[in-house]
Parts: C-alpha cells; structure tokens; sequence
C-alpha cells in the first residue's frame, strides 16, 4: 500500500475535507457557490429520483457531496445553459456494488436532468466517512495499544488546524488505493487515518479502515 508524507496528508486532507463555503446570499449570482438552501434542495431532489433510488436501495451507500456545476450549452436553445438556471451535481456512493452515482439537478425546475454511473474508485471520501473510520478504530484495541493503552482525547477534524488548536489531538483521514489485486483495498473502499498529537502525526499509515467490510487493519507489527 502506497505511503503518505506528513505534509501531503495535511495539504489533501485540507484540500478534500474541507472546501470553501458558500454564498449565503438569498439570489446568488449565476457562477456563485451553491447556497446552503440549495444544496438541501438538490439533495432532496437527487434522492426522490426514482433511478437514484434503485441505485441507493441495493445495498448499503451514502451521499458524498453536493457542489456546483455549471453545464456547457450544446445549443442556442438548450434550456441548461440558460441564463439563471442553477445547477448542482449530487455524488452518492454503494458500498456493495463498489461503484458511484452522479445525478445533475436543475435546481430552478426541482428535476434531475441526467445521471451516471462512476467507477468506485474514482469516488472521493467524505467527512463523515472519516468521521465513522475513526469511530471504528477509535474503539479498536490494537489501536489503544499503539499509543501505550491510554489514548489521547482524539478528535474527528472538521476544518482545516489554526493557532489556537494546533496542539489539540485530532484525526484525519484520506483515500488510500491497493497497487495490486491482492491488496485488501484494492477492490474495497479504505481510508487512512492520520493521528496528529502537538502539531505533529504519530503512528503514520498504521491504521487503515476498510469501510466496505468496516475492518480495522494495522500495518506494521502489531495485528
């Protein structure tokens, strides 16, 4: 399984887990962010389609995100380029078949315009995914006996570190990929966590989630 150096954990980490914020403004802009009524509309929308839910219904899957998009105009007349029109791609990700859903929304008519099937491994993690791999080996006791039987009071990272919490323990977490076949995690999903204590990560690419199975793997001695 590839490693991963402290600083790129922290850049990607920053980079994937916490995007921007978005206009709250009530009439946002044609390009602006997506506001947070939206994103809870196009959620909602993507989720009631009826292909999306043959889709989230045959197995266990998750929502992975909600963000902007705004679609090409392939004509004069095609109403997705339109002035005005509002649009929003809903990622969503099963577990079991290994493989993600992209449905596109028009957020002004409340209808999804197209979807489309992805390869699993293409589909990014999200926070509260990190936030269930932690949980799981959090109550692992491997994991308690890597930091000597007494854990320090690790929690989950929701924004990016600052001043005033940098010495603060916290969890982070990035898709991790198998090389080969043979690799757990080549076929499943996994996450690998990153402890960081006093500014600085301990017991790097030790402790590896598989969320497909939920497994806790450790790499290294301890098994």
């Amino acid at each position: 399984m590839p490693r991963i150096t402290c600083k790129a954990a922290s850049l990607f980490a920053t980079l994937v887990l916490f995007p921007g914020k978005g206009n709250a403004q009530d009439t946002p802009l044609p390009l602006d962010p997506l506001t947070t009524r939206e994103r809870v509309l196009a959620d909602t929308v993507a989720t009631t389609d009826s292909r999306v839910q043959d889709f989230l219904g045959a197995g266990r899957a998750r929502r992975i995100n909600v963000s902007f998009v705004a679609p090409k105009r392939t004509g004069e007349t095609d109403s997705m380029g339109a002035p005005g029109r509002r649009h929003a791609e809903v990622m969503f990700y099963n577990y079991d078949r290994h493989q993600g859903m992209m449905a596109l929304v028009d957020i002004n008519a409340r209808r999804v315009i197209e979807v489309a099937r992805i390869p699993g491994r293409s589909v990014p993690i999200n926070s509260d995914e990190v936030a269930d791999a932690a949980r799981l080996a959090l109550a692992d006791p491997r994991v308690v006996r890597l930091f000597g039987g007494r854990m320090p009071p690790f929690r989950v990272a929701t924004r990016p570190s600052t001043r005033a919490n940098a010495d603060s323990a916290r969890i982070e977490g990035l898709r991790t990929l198998g090389a080969t076949p043979a690799d757990q995690c080549y076929r499943h999903r996994c996450i690998v966590l990153f402890f960081r204590v006093n500014n600085r990560y301990v017991q790097m690419n030790r402790v590896v989630v598989d969320m497909t199975t939920q497994q806790v793997l450790i790499w290294g001695a301890e098994r």
